[in-house]
């Protein structure tokens, strides 16, 4: 039996007396599989060189040959080409020192001409997302003043080393990562340092480096962005702060998912998590406990409260283990000061 094959097993022993909590048993099933892809990771190969990429980053890039430098998104979803920019806010290429300070900006951005961004996050450190090129290839970016920090950045899908990178290994060459297993495409990496102090690395699974190519001509380092997310928390624990925000837009319209940080001293942290589909029909009905005049539930287990009543939507505060320190209490806090988009498929008026 696979760890995977065990948690599905744990958790329907944990309902054999009642109810079986499917929303619950699908998340932590999906979370366990992208854990299992994690692992999963191989040695670095052969180092080729990039030549005459770099240069332009962060200025003005090339137009896409075969598209005349416009992808098919950007006319039918102008809105989620890229999250919305902040006029008079440095990008990451003049002030590096920024990046991944701010959970509510991204000191980078990309020429919606040439890339669609699929997910993007900042905070404690690091900025980054993943990208789509078209054509099915995807590229995830990653951006930091320290590069440990970037090493330790992972994308779902994505194949990554044993050994991560040294500072040393940021010097614009690209690396092949071998499939790990057999018939998958190879991993490849471009680790380079834009500017004095800044380090990033582009990474894609795919046949060839070719993505990694047209997403250094897409990125923008001259430019800063909201991280905008149909969910706000107007409240917070004492002590406590929004220490990161991740939005993936994946399947929007149809679906989205966001992930708000909260940290305290002391590695505390809980995590807020808003889950949207179009196809959930309804959610639980009855609450264990209430947040003002709203319902509630609290998990058995006693790390998990969920506000109800949001249509087609899930809204979670995980604070057990393996992050220890806050409590329900502090949990009923945030969700009472949770603030929602309606409706969540707007992206105009998300904050």
């Amino acid at each position: 039996m696979t760890d995977l094959d065990q948690r599905i097993a744990s958790v329907l022993r944990e309902r054999a007396e009642g109810e079986i909590d499917t929303h619950r048993l699908l998340r932590d099933s999906r979370a366990r599989g992208r854990r299992r892809q994690l692992r999963r990771r191989t040695a670095t190969g052969t180092a080729l060189a990039l030549v005459g990429v770099l240069g332009f980053v962060g200025v003005t890039g090339p137009e896409l040959p075969g598209l005349g430098g416009r992808l098919p998104w950007t006319s039918a979803t102008p809105s989620l080409a890229a999250p919305p920019r902040v006029e008079g806010l440095p990008g990451a290429g003049q002030r590096p020192d920024l990046v991944g300070r701010d959970p509510g900006t991204l000191h980078f951005g990309v020429d919606p001409a040439k890339a669609r961004q699929l997910t993007w996050r900042t905070g404690r450190g690091v900025e980054g997302g993943r990208l789509d090129l078209g054509g099915g290839r995807v590229v995830a970016v990653d951006l930091s003043t320290d590069a440990a920090a970037v090493e330790s950045s992972v994308h779902e899908g994505m194949t990554y080393p044993d050994q991560p990178a040294t500072a040393a290994d940021f010097d614009g060459q690209v690396r092949r990562v071998p499939s790990p297993g057999p018939g998958g495409q190879p991993g490849w990496f471009l680790r380079w340092r834009p500017v004095p102090g800044l380090y990033a690395r582009l990474h894609t699974v795919a046949d060839d480096d070719r993505g990694l190519r047209e997403a250094v001509a897409a990125l923008r380092l001259d430019e800063a962005h909201r991280c905008a997310s149909p969910l706000r928390l107007t409240t917070l624990p004492p002590d406590a702060r929004l220490a990161s925000c991740e939005v993936s837009v994946i399947g929007f319209p149809d679906s989205l998912d966001v992930l708000l940080t909260v940290t305290r001293r002391g590695d505390q942290r809980l995590d807020v998590r808003l889950e949207y589909h179009d196809q959930i029909a309804g959610g639980r009905a009855d609450g264990n406990r209430m947040i003002g005049s709203r319902p509630a539930y609290l998990y058995p287990k006693g790390d998990e409260l969920e506000l109800l009543g949001i249509p087609k939507a899930h809204l979670t505060v995980r604070f057990g283990w393996p992050y220890q320190g806050f409590t329900e209490a502090d949990a009923t806090t945030v969700l009472a000061g949770a603030r929602v988009a309606d409706p969540l498929d707007r992206p105009e008026r998300w904050s």
